[in-house]
C-alpha cells in the first residue's frame, strides 16, 4: 500500500468508525424512547470528500484482483458517493439464487430496459440473450425474456439451463388479449422490458405485472385483472387518444398459487382468491397502494401504501376472509415506504425508501433494522434463509450474512447481521467488486 493510499484508508475508516458508532447509539436511544428523547443528531459522515479517491483505488484493485485486503482498507459504505457519483448510480434488482449458488442479478438502463448478470464472488458476467428476468415466489423457477417471448425454467445453472417448464410467445399472448378485449388497448410488445413476470403453478400460470395493466396469463388464454375494462372503456370515451397507463403497478403471488395480491397508485390493494375466484379489496391505510408481500406460510399478506417517502402497511390473515368480517385489518407498521421484502419464518424483512431494512414480525414488532443507504430497490433470500440480497437506486448489491453473530463497527445496524461483500452496478461500466 503507498503512503498516499494508506492516508486515505485511515481517514476512511476512522470517519466511519465514528460515524457509524454515533449513528447506532442515536438510533438506539430514539427507539428506547420512541423517538421523544433521541438526544443530538450526529455531524454528517465527512468521507464524501475521500469518495473520488476511494472509486479510483476501488476500480485500481478490481483491474489487478487484488481483492483481499479491498474492504479492510476501505470498509463498504453507500451514502459518500451519493453527490459525487449520483449521475452513475441506477436501481439493482436481485432477482435469485441460481442452483450452483450463483446470483441472477438486473440492473435498470437509461431507457428503463435491464441488463442481466449472472455474479458470485469472482466475476460477474452480462447475460446478452436474456433482456429482463423474474422469478417464482420461492426463487425456483426463472422467467427469462426476450423479443420472442418467456421462457420459464425451474433451478437453472449459471448458464441459465435447467428444466424447461413452458414457454409463452409475446405475439400469442397480444392476440389472446386482442381476441377477449377488442375495444380496448393492452399489453404493449415492448412492456416485456419493464415487467415484472411472476411464474406460478409449475409454470402454467404467470402474473404480468407492467405499466399497461396487470394480467393473469394462462397456457389456454390471457384475463386483464387490473385496470377493470369498464374503467379503460370509461377513460377511453373522454380520450379519444387514451392507453392504460398505471403507477405503480405492484403484484405478488402466494407460494401456493391460490392468492394473488396486487394494485396501482389509483386502486384499493386487492386479493384474488383464485381457488374460489373471488375478489377482496381493502382500502388502504396510506394514500397510494405500492406493494404486497404474502408470509412464508402463506396465511398472511401485508399490503403497504405510501404517501412521499413515508407509508403504512397493514396485514391480513387469510383465515378471516369471510363477507362478513368488518374488523379493522392489522397495522403493521405506519412509517415506511416499501419498495422490496423477503419474507421469513416468523415475519417479513421489508426495505423501505430511506434505505433501512426492517424485520418485522407478523403482529407488527419491529425485531431488527439494518442502514445499507439507498432507496432499496429489490431483495432476495436463498433457499435456506442465510443469505439476503439487497438491491438499491445507488447502484449496489448487498450479500448479507443473516447468521453473524457479531456486527460490524461500520455499519448501522440494530443487528448481528452483516455484509459479506457486495457489487457496483453503476451506468453500463463493468460492475466492480467491494
Amino acid at each position: 500500500m503507498t503512503n498516499d493510499t494508506l492516508q486515505v484508508s485511515q481517514k476512511w475508516r476512522e470517519e466511519g468508525l465514528r460515524y457509524a458508532s454515533e449513528i447506532n447509539a442515536y438510533v438506539r436511544k430514539g427507539l428506547e424512547s420512541n423517538w421523544e428523547a433521541p438526544g443530538e443528531e450526529p455531524f454528517e459522515d465527512s468521507r464524501g470528500q475521500l469518495a473520488s479517491q476511494v472509486y479510483k483505488f476501488i476500480k485500481q484493485a478490481n483491474r489487478t484482483k487484488e481483492l483481499e485486503t479491498l474492504r479492510e482498507q476501505f470498509p463498504a459504505a453507500s451514502w459518500p458517493f451519493q453527490e459525487t457519483h449520483n449521475q452513475l448510480m441506477r436501481a439493482v434488482y436481485p432477482i435469485a439464487f441460481l442452483r450452483d449458488g450463483a446470483l441472477l442479478v438486473a440492473a435498470q438502463n437509461a431507457d428503463f430496459s435491464r441488463t442481466v448478470y449472472v455474479m458470485d464472488k469472482q466475476e460477474a458476467k452480462c447475460i446478452e440473450h436474456i433482456q429482463a428476468v423474474s422469478c417464482s415466489a420461492d426463487g425456483r423457477d426463472i422467467a427469462l425474456m426476450d423479443d420472442q417471448g418467456v421462457r420459464i425454467v425451474r433451478e437453472p445453472d449459471r448458464e441459465l439451463n435447467g428444466t424447461l417448464l413452458a414457454t409463452y410467445k409475446w405475439a400469442t399472448i397480444i392476440d389472446q388479449l386482442h381476441e377477449k378485449y377488442p375495444d380496448i388497448e393492452t399489453l404493449q410488445p415492448e412492456s416485456y422490458r419493464s415487467a415484472d413476470v411472476i411464474p406460478f403453478a409449475e409454470g402454467t400460470k404467470l402474473l404480468v405485472v407492467s405499466h399497461d395493466g396487470i394480467y393473469l396469463i394462462e397456457e389456454t388464454g390471457a384475463l386483464l385483472l387490473h385496470p377493470s375494462v369498464e374503467n379503460i372503456r370509461e377513460w377511453a370515451e373522454e380520450d379519444d387518444d387514451f392507453i392504460a397507463s398505471l403507477a405503480m403497478p405492484h403484484g405478488a403471488v402466494s407460494r401456493s398459487g391460490r392468492w394473488l395480491a396486487y394494485g396501482s397508485q389509483d386502486s384499493d390493494h386487492m386479493l384474488l382468491d383464485m381457488e374460489k375466484y373471488v375478489m377482496h379489496s381493502f382500502e388502504p391505510m396510506s394514500s397510494y397502494p405500492h406493494y404486497s408481500l404474502f408470509s412464508a406460510d402463506d396465511e398472511h399478506v401485508w399490503f403497504n401504501a405510501c404517501h412521499f417517502y413515508n407509508g403504512c402497511t397493514l396485514g391480513i390473515s387469510l383465515h378471516d376472509l369471510k363477507p362478513d368480517n368488518n374488523d379493522e385489518p392489522l397495522s403493521i407498521d405506519e412509517s415506511m415506504r416499501v419498495y422490496a421484502g423477503v419474507a421469513v419464518q416468523g415475519g417479513n424483512i421489508m426495505g423501505d425508501a430511506y434505505g433501512y431494512l426492517r424485520m418485522i414480525d407478523l403482529e407488527g414488532n419491529e425485531l431488527w433494522r439494518y442502514f445499507v443507504s439507498g432507496t432499496i430497490s429489490g431483495m432476495a433470500l436463498n433457499s435456506d434463509k442465510t443469505i439476503l440480497l439487497v438491491g438499491t437506486y445507488n447502484g449496489m448489491l448487498h450479500i448479507l450474512d443473516l447468521t453473524s453473530t457479531e456486527p460490524s463497527p461500520y455499519e448501522i445496524s440494530t443487528s448481528s447481521i452483516r455484509e459479506s461483500y457486495r457489487w457496483i452496478i453503476w451506468d453500463t461500466q463493468q460492475p466492480l467488486y467491494w
